[in-house]
C-alpha cells in the first residue's frame, strides 16, 4: 500500500495530538512526522518520528520548515499551534508555491480576519450575522461611558490571543478595575447566556459543498470536556452562510451560544482545527482527513455520515520504564 508522509507541528499540544489521532483513524497508510519546540517524550503514542524545531518567532523558522518539508518529501502539513499559524500567515509570501500548496490552512484573508476577535465581530456586524455587542477598550473614554451599554456579567478579552489566557468574566466594577494590564489590546463583549456549541465547518475544494458538524459542549480549563452531537437546522444554515461570505476553503471552527427560545449568536471564529478534531472524527466528520483527500489525493470527499452520540475527555498517563 502506498505510504503518505505527513507533518504535524506542536504535537505536545492538545490540538496536535487530536490531529495525529485523526490521521491514524483512517484507512490510509500515513507516516506522521511530529514536531515541537520542546522535547515531547510521549511522542510514540501519536507519531512515528519526532523532531525538535525552532519556535515560530525565530527568524529562521520559515527556511527550517521549508527544508524539512522538502527533505522528508512531506505530502501535507498540519499547523497545530496558533503562534505557528500566525507566523506562517505573516510570512506566507516567503514560502514557495510548492510548499504553500501542501499546508492545510484556510485562505490567508480568512486567517487575518479571524485572528483579531474584534475584526471578527465587525465582519459579523457588517454582514448582518448575529453577534454579541463588542467595543474596544479605550483608556481615554470615561469608565461610566465605556460601560453604560453593558450589563453584568460581561466579557473582557484580548483581541488577539491564544486560547482563553486573557479572558475575564466581569461580575462587578471591582473585577473590571482589577485587570492589571488592561489596555487597547483588549475588547469588551456582551456575555451571551445559553448553551455553547462548537461547529466544525469544511468546504470541499472540488465540489464547493459545505459540511457542518455541531457539538454541544461544556468546558473545563478552556477545553471541551463533554460534547454531544446535535442536529440544528438554524445553526447549520448560519454556519454555511458565514462560510460562503468569507469565501472559505478548508476548515474553520465557529463558536456560538444559543438559548432555547433565541437565535444562535456567534462570538468567535477560529481559522484552524480544534482539540475536538478527533472527537469529530469518531462521529464521522474527520475534517483532518478531508484536507488530506483534497490536497494530497486531489479528490472530492464523500459526504460525512455523522453519527449521534456523546464524548467525554479524561486525563491519562504515559509510562516509560528503564531496564
Amino acid at each position: 500500500m502506498l505510504q503518505y508522509k505527513v507533518l504535524v507541528t506542536s504535537i505536545g499540544g492538545d490540538l496536535g495530538k487530536a490531529v495525529c489521532k485523526s490521521l491514524k483513524y483512517s484507512a490510509y497508510n500515513i507516516k506522521i512526522l511530529g514536531t515541537d519546540c520542546l522535547n515531547y517524550v510521549p511522542y510514540p503514542i501519536f507519531c512515528d518520528e519526532f523532531l525538535i524545531i525552532p519556535k515560530a518567532e525565530n527568524s529562521g523558522y520559515i527556511d527550517f520548515i521549508s527544508n524539512l518539508i522538502l527533505q522528508n518529501s512531506i505530502d501535507i502539513v498540519y499547523v497545530c499551534s496558533e503562534q505557528e499559524l500566525l507566523y506562517i500567515c505573516d510570512n506566507f509570501h516567503m514560502l514557495s508555491k510548492e510548499i504553500r500548496t501542501r499546508i492545510a490552512i484556510p485562505p490567508i484573508e480568512v486567517i487575518n480576519m479571524c485572528r483579531d476577535k474584534y475584526k471578527t465581530m465587525e465582519f459579523l456586524k457588517d454582514n448582518e450575522f448575529p453577534y454579541p455587542k463588542s467595543i474596544l477598550y479605550d483608556k481615554l473614554i470615561k469608565e461610566e461611558e465605556l460601560l453604560k451599554n453593558f450589563n453584568y456579567p460581561f466579557i473582557v478579552k484580548k483581541t488577539v490571543d491564544c486560547g482563553s489566557k486573557h479572558l475575564h468574566v466581569i461580575r462587578d466594577i471591582n473585577e473590571f478595575r482589577n485587570i492589571a494590564d488592561l489596555d487597547c489590546t483588549y475588547m469588551l463583549q456582551e456575555y451571551i447566556p445559553g448553551i455553547e456549541y462548537t461547529n466544525a465547518v469544511y468546504k470541499d475544494a472540488f465540489t464547493d459543498e459545505i459540511y457542518v458538524i455541531t457539538l454541544e459542549r461544556t468546558l473545563k480549563d478552556g477545553m471541551s470536556d463533554e460534547v454531544k452531537v446535535v442536529s440544528n437546522k438554524e445553526i447549520k444554515e448560519l454556519c454555511i452562510e458565514v462560510a460562503k461570505k468569507i469565501k472559505l476553503s478548508g476548515s474553520i471552527n465557529i463558536q456560538l451560544r444559543k438559548q432555547d427560545d433565541g437565535a444562535p449568536i456567534i462570538f468567535e471564529i477560529n481559522p484552524r482545527y480544534s482539540s475536538t478534531a478527533f472527537m469529530r472524527a469518531k462521529f464521522g466528520f474527520n475534517d483532518v482527513i478531508f484536507a488530506f483527500e483534497n490536497i494530497v489525493l486531489k479528490k472530492a470527499i464523500s459526504k460525512p455520515q455523522i453519527k449521534r452520540g456523546e464524548a467525554y475527555r479524561y486525563i491519562t498517563e504515559y509510562y516509560k520504564f528503564y531496564l
